[in-house]
């Protein structure tokens, strides 16, 4: 009989065990959310600073443009060595933010999804309603990037081929009339590098919002609280 009460407690705590263990692990993927919601964020900030670094790239491409018509009745060997590192130096910075693009779709995905599979084990309904309502609108706004980046990438990937184009004609005629002929190439690169960095600024202020939305308020070390 005694044997029988110490099979029973030993059972008894071994649920409570196996009860205690679910419950943590519950708890731990519930904490794990704004976690993810960093990640996400960290992913959006390491892409906001290509972009503006790919914005960096386009005004000087356009200066060393400029520097080489600036030259051509003078020697301007050197502005179109010049130029010819922009553009290489501007393709890889796209490159890199393309990178950094991919890297904060992952992420936001990785949050959303989890986020998702956390929903389904709320059982109040008006939390659930209320955190459903929540993610939609998170998750619209992330989406919302790529109605930015795709038309950005449309304008981008032919005035990239354009520059190319044309460091390729200056390589085999730098002289004077070359340049003169080419004035209006020149002029169409300047405009549409200027539609490229006004879209870019667009972009910036975008990731700029979703980031201060999905992430949790974080202050500066060593700073103070301020009230608003």
């Amino acid at each position: 009989m005694k044997t029988k009460h110490i099979k029973a407690g030993v059972l008894s705590v071994a649920a409570l065990a196996a009860a205690l263990a679910i419950s943590g692990c519950s708890m731990m993927g519930s904490s794990a959310g704004y976690k993810k919601a960093d990640k996400t964020g960290e992913g959006i900030a390491d892409f906001g600073k290509e972009v503006l670094n790919a914005k960096i790239a386009v005004d000087n491409t356009l200066k060393a443009l400029d520097q080489i018509a600036v030259t051509a009745s003078s020697d301007p060997r050197a502005a179109f060595e010049n130029y010819s590192k922009t553009v290489a130096k501007l393709e890889s910075t796209a490159n890199k933010a393309r990178s950094r693009a991919q890297d904060m779709r992952e992420k936001g995905q990785a949050y959303f999804t989890q986020w998702e599979q956390q929903l389904a084990q709320v059982k109040d309904e008006k939390i659930r309603a209320l955190a459903q309502e929540r993610k939609a609108k998170l998750q619209a706004a992330f989406n919302k990037i790529r109605e930015t980046t795709e038309p950005l990438k449309a304008q981008f990937d032919p005035w990239m081929s354009s520059l190319k184009d044309l460091q390729a004609y200056l390589g085999n005629d730098l002289t004077i009339n070359g340049v003169d002929a080419a004035k209006d190439l020149f002029a169409k690169a300047k405009n549409d590098g200027l539609a490229v960095q006004k879209s870019i600024d667009q972009l910036v202020a975008e990731l700029n919002t979703l980031t201060a939305a999905i992430t949790p308020a974080k202050m500066p070390a060593g700073g103070s609280a301020q009230a608003k």
